[in-house]
């Protein structure tokens, strides 16, 4: 409907004759509002400033006592506390130094030249004219924000800043707080000199990363004394300053960089670079620390290439020693204040660790890659999403429970969350928990090694649960339900186990109280891996098979020893608790387990390797793998396929590994656990899991074929039995890109199974 001007003219002029008309009242309320406002921040500014009157001399004792340290008088000598890390073999994983001092001296806060120049060039440009606040540079800080319509600068002084930094409570940000600081401001400028107020405003200073202070940051961010930084590497540092999180290089590298040019920019047009001299530097930066905005794994280059934490001399696995050091402080409060040489023993081993974390960090950065280029979204926000996808892989000792090499995922820009990830997280397992449910079935008698089970069409109360390959195989054994992940036949045996029953067993495994238990669902869906568990757990589960039937307890800490006396030792390391499972069942479950890598099963090519290779993982091999589809529709409108979870337990006589692909948000990525985690095992294992006097598991295996159980050997029980064969494999060759071990979603009715005995 077209617009009738004539109206809309007619409309603004009586709109305008009713302003004119009330012009007198309208000015009169203005007046009203703006006397209101100025009244209310007259009296705002009187109270703040009754504060300050109140806190005065404590913040007169606090800037005599800083201005005292600056020249190193009276400053009391933190104590250094060394802790060396080990590895199993007594190798030096990380050594630290906690309470080395990296306060600066006004003597040695002179010789940062070139950091106080970028500083003032970019954050006060006024600061040798000002007495702790400055209007111009206010609405100056407010233009460049407005434009660039992001935050470029902070549109307080470096002395509003500093008393910021000292006095107020930094979450809060009001007006009644820069009114505070304002005073504050004046007053420090009234007490320290210009000189003082930099030095102290650099040394308390947050950078992003835990990293307090320009000379802390120097040392994490580029392994170098502030002093020694150029120009580049200070815009950087300065850069961080006004949004740590969103320019800190290690978290956001693209804005970090973009930041990093807005500051030389700056110093150009303060006269202390040339144009030609800023580019020239920004490109060598780039060169010396490998920046490579496209890896999605390492975009950063070099940059904190030291390790996480700038009080680590040595740091060759710092996943685990941040996570040691937190743990420390969690568990130990006596050592914290001691400046005693602490040496902590871990389970680690150290060659283990290293090829486990190139190998992990190599598989992400490929799933990255995939999903980048596969999902359809666009460049930027496939990248975007892929920066969420994680891995963790953990190895036990299966007899001791010892943690040989553990990793939480590929970025290292916050450790502890990754070990976290890795001990602590619980997701979805899908199929890769079926060896454990089959084992309990059989140790309860539900089952046998010679049982014959039925793959055939059920309905319980609604609850129709699929198999993978549309079909169904009529009689199979046991060892054929692992070695094709069948779901029916998983169902049906927790059906006939009682899941109550199912889930004694995993709380007696996992050492779990009854409250713990809660988070497993009550229902069939149980079977086929609906309850979340966590890489640890499913690692602990399946080391009680390997190892016989014994409950374990894992662990990665051996002793602590404090300037030469034991002070810790782990109790639970070889810990022989409950049985479980007898030896017998233990056997049963790891053959049947081996089949997953034979002909037909969800790893087969692992096993075709292994057969063209003799050298190729030439010991006992067991496993299994499990897919968690996505099953959230918004991701599905996005065109988003894939799988949630992704897993692979690898399992031989002396390691268990446990491997997870995911994303942090549950976006579903590319792949499946009998491909890509199995890839990420297979790999490991091949690395580094050297065989011993004994090559298999524990269990004396049959020399003939006469001798092993029915259930055991590749035979088909029928003719059907053989069709459905066919047409499985027909299936396969069809369908190479689907995946055998996909919890399928339901959208009828879950049904809840009663309390059951098991039979016999």
């Amino acid at each position: 409907m077209p617009m009738n001007w004539k109206l809309f003219q007619e409309r603004v002029l009586r709109l305008y004759q009713t302003l004119v008309a009330n012009r007198k009242k309208l000015f009169r309320w203005s007046f009203y509002f703006a006397t209101g406002i100025f009244v209310l921040f007259v009296l705002v500014t009187i109270f703040q400033f009754c504060i300050f009157l109140y806190s005065k001399d404590l913040i007169y004792h606090e800037l005599n006592s800083l201005k005292s340290g600056l020249s190193r008088e009276g400053q009391k000598k933190v104590p250094s506390q060394i802790i060396s890390i080990f590895d199993r073999n007594n190798l030096l994983l990380g050594e630290y130094n906690r309470g080395a001092n990296h306060t600066l001296s006004l003597k040695q806060c002179s010789l940062l030249g070139t950091v106080q120049k970028t500083l003032i060039a970019s954050e006060d440009q006024d600061f040798y004219s000002h007495n702790g606040f400055s209007f111009k540079g206010i609405l100056r800080a407010f233009w460049r924000n407005l434009i660039s319509f992001q935050i470029q600068q902070g549109g307080g002084t470096i002395t509003q800043q500093l008393a910021r930094n000292l006095f107020t409570e930094r979450k809060r940000n009001s007006i009644t707080r820069k009114i505070y600081e304002t005073i504050l401001a004046f007053y420090v400028e009234s007490k320290l000199g210009k000189n003082e107020i930099l030095c102290l405003y650099l040394n308390k200073a947050y950078f992003g990363q835990n990293s307090y202070g320009i000379e802390e940051a120097s040392r994490f961010y580029f392994n170098k004394s502030a002093s020694k930084l150029s120009y580049a590497e200070a815009a950087i540092l300065i850069g961080v300053l006004p949004a740590p999180s969103l320019y800190n290089p290690v978290r956001n590298i693209s804005s970090a960089i973009k930041k990093q040019m807005n500051v030389l920019d700056l110093l150009v047009k303060n006269e202390i670079l040339t144009e030609k001299e800023a580019v020239k530097k920004a490109n060598e930066f780039k060169t010396l620390y490998q920046i490579n905005e496209s890896n999605l794994e390492n975009p950063y280059g070099k940059i904190a290439k030291s390790g996480t934490n700038k009080s680590f001399s040595i740091n060759h696995a710092p996943e685990i020693n941040e996570y040691i050091l937190k743990y420390l402080t969690e568990n130990f409060e006596s050592l914290q204040n001691s400046n005693d040489h602490i040496q902590i023993y871990t389970t680690l081993e150290l060659t283990k660790q290293l090829t486990l974390k190139k190998i992990l960090n190599g598989d992400i950065d490929s799933l990255r890659w995939s999903f980048r280029n596969g999902s359809g979204l666009g460049y930027e926000k496939a990248k975007s999403y892929s920066i969420g996808i994680q891995g963790v892989v953990v190895t036990i000792e299966p007899n001791s429970g010892e943690i040989l090499a553990i990793s939480g995922g590929g970025n290292l820009s916050d450790p502890y969350q990754s070990m976290t990830r890795a001990f602590y997280m619980k997701r979805q397992v899908g199929s890769v928990l079926k060896g454990f449910l089959y084992g309990v079935a059989m140790e309860e008698g539900i089952i046998d090694e010679n049982s014959e089970l039925d793959d055939s069409p059920i309905n319980i109360a609604g609850y129709k649960p699929r198999n993978w390959y549309g079909s169904y195989l009529g009689k199979i054994s046991v060892a054929k339900a692992l070695q094709r992940s069948v779901n029916t036949v998983a169902v049906k045996t927790l059906k006939d186990l009682g899941i109550s029953k199912y889930i004694d067993y995993i709380q007696n495994g996992l050492i779990l109280s009854r409250s713990e238990t809660k988070r497993f669902p009550k229902d069939l869906t149980l079977a086929l891996g609906s309850a979340d568990f966590s890489p640890m757990e499913v690692g602990t589960l399946y080391s009680e098979i390997v190892n016989g039937g014994t409950v374990i307890e894992p662990a990665f800490l051996r002793k602590i020893v404090v300037d030469g006396n034991l002070y810790y030792q782990n109790e639970s390391i070889g810990y022989q608790g409950n049985r479980i499972f007898k030896k017998s069942t233990c056997a049963s479950i790891l053959e049947f387990l081996k089949s997953v890598f034979d002909t037909g099963g969800t790893a087969s090519w692992v096993g075709d390797k292994k057969k063209r290779n003799s050298e190729y993982l030439n010991y006992d091999i067991a496993g299994k793998s499990g897919t968690v589809e996505n099953e959230n529709p918004a991701y599905d409108k996005l065109g988003l396929k894939g799988a949630r979870d992704i897993w692979f337990v690898g399992l031989t006589p002396m390691e268990v590994t446990v491997v997870w692909f995911g994303h942090d948000e549950g976006v579903p990525i590319p792949g499946s656990g009998s491909s890509v985690a199995a890839s990420t095992w297979a790999k490991y294992a091949q690395s580094t899991i050297q065989p011993k006097e004994d090559r298999k598991f524990f269990l004396n295996v049959t020399s003939s074929m006469e001798d092993v159980p029915s259930s055991l050997r590749n035979e088909s029980s029928s003719e059907e039995n053989d069709s459905s064969e066919k047409e499985l494999n027909r299936f396969e060759k069809d369908n190479q890109q689907e995946d055998p071990d996909f919890y399928p979603s339901n959208e009828e009715k879950i049904y809840v199974a009663p309390d059951e005995k098991p039979k016999g």
